[in-house]
């Protein structure tokens, strides 16, 4: 074999190890709401949250309490679907969501002294527990959902902060923070004595900030109105690596992409006390026609710096790289409503629904990033316990939810007849339960 071949089976198999595998860019927050509260009632969470879970949901609710609360919970994602073929699983293999386990816990407590009326703080982690974070990415002829992949495997910490100027308005901010990894790997090696004569490696976690922005108008004791603006978060990794070719020249790749992207999203909620009823609705405008491409960018070159003659100009013997794949995603609207029961003084009843468009076009091309339209239905329960040795200043809170997700079968043929994987059908199903416990102090 050739010195030029055996350098570019060395740097295509260095390609291959190095890029990410598995699955990502969606989040269990934004399809489900975070909170089993928010989760019950549809995730209208803009208008009913105001302990920590608002430092994501609407920030501007934080100041609406009027106790420090704390609380812990989990988060149980259980999918079922499938992908049905016409051609070629052994060449591009379907890849499935995998179900997720994750927890979260937070505090938020309103300033001491003459402002506690007025303004308040909360931060809250939100972290798997089934495996690491990943960043992933996979290859566009896969056939795969982006949309529920690797929901809960990332982690996140939100900080938030919300005053109330007016009697009738509140506004406020979060910080949504996401790490983003960076990092170059520099190789000397001699292809002809089988030997690699120098190595490094740098890798960089770099943390990032996204805003969420939100505010409440209250025209009525029962009546709650929201608006909520999360910034476009992402998650990028970028991974070079430099090969000094003893003899021959400089090799270079790279692989970069999105391991997860979340589109700006602007919310707004309503929520109308009647009696022992809460009801809410509401919607969220979502800017999928933004979507990068989702597939790793990879770039290869080796060029002939240390064969040519001192003044030559140098250039590449071998180069190689992927054109990116266009998404052709669309904005969608997202509507939802929810109701609360107050059953008793101990025990609320919830529910919920809420329909998802599908912002992805039909897989009749190359890639074969798979999605259709998904309606969710929930239903949730609250029970207060009382402390009947009256310890406890506050009674102690236990929430629950239960949401089941059903995608609309979605068949989609190829253009190309000679497709390798061929025509698809996505359909199925996926069930998300909520727990947590919290206190108010």
């Amino acid at each position: 074999m050739s010195l030029p071949r055996r350098l570019a089976v060395l740097a295509l198999s260095a390609v291959a190890a190095a890029l990410p595998s598995g699955r990502a860019w969606a989040s269990s927050l934004e399809l489900y709401g975070f909170g089993p509260r928010t989760a019950a009632m549809g995730n209208t969470g803009e208008a009913t949250s105001d302990d920590y879970y608002a430092a994501y949901a609407n920030p501007a609710n934080l100041v609406l309490a009027k106790h420090i609360h704390f609380g812990f919970g989990t988060d149980l994602i259980w999918n079922r679907f499938g992908i049905e073929r016409q051609g070629g699983a052994e060449v591009w293999p379907s890849r499935l969501p995998q179900d997720n386990y994750l927890m979260h816990l937070g505090v938020s407590t309103p300033l001491p002294g003459w402002l506690q009326e007025h303004a308040a703080l909360a931060v809250a982690f939100h972290l798997p527990i089934g495996g690491p974070t990943r960043l992933d990415s996979l290859d566009y002829r896969i056939p795969q959902l982006p949309m529920y992949d690797t929901l809960g495997d990332r982690l996140a910490l939100v900080f938030g902060a919300s005053v109330r100027p007016l009697p009738w308005l509140a506004v406020g901010a979060s910080g949504q923070v996401l790490t983003a990894l960076s990092g170059r790997s520099d190789i000397a090696l001699s292809p002809l004595d089988h030997r690699v004569n120098q190595k490094s490696l740098q890798v960089s976690l770099s943390t990032e900030v996204f805003p969420i922005v939100g505010v409440t108008v209250l025209p009525h004791s029962d009546v709650r109105l929201a608006v909520v603006w999360r910034g476009k978060s992402e998650v990028r990794y970028a991974l070079p690596l430099h090969v000094n070719v003893e003899q021959v020249g400089t090799m270079t790749f790279s692989v970069a992409g999105v391991g997860l992207w979340l589109p700006d999203t602007v919310a707004g909620a309503a929520a109308w006390q009647a009696g022992k009823l809460l009801w809410t609705a509401g919607a969220a405008w979502q800017r999928w026609s933004e979507l990068p491409p989702l597939a790793p960018n990879v770039t290869l070159s080796l060029n002939n710096a240390q064969l040519v003659q001192p003044g030559g100009k140098t250039a590449d013997i071998l180069y190689a790289h992927n054109e990116p794949v266009a998404m052709g995603a669309k904005d969608i609207v997202v509507p939802r409503a929810g109701v609360e029961w107050q059953a008793h003084r101990m025990l609320h009843l919830r529910a919920g629904v809420q329909y998802r468009p599908t912002p992805f076009p039909k897989a009749d091309g190359v890639a074969n990033y798979l999605d259709s339209p998904a309606t969710t239905a929930t239903c949730g329960v609250g029970v207060t316990l009382d402390d009947p040795l009256g310890v406890a200043r506050k009674p102690l809170q236990i929430d629950a939810a239960v949401g089941w997700t059903s995608l609309m079968r979605r068949t989609v043929l190829k253009n190309d007849p000679f497709d390798p994987v061929g025509g698809t059908s996505v359909f199925g199903d996926s069930w998300h339960l909520a727990l947590a416990l919290h206190h108010d102090f």
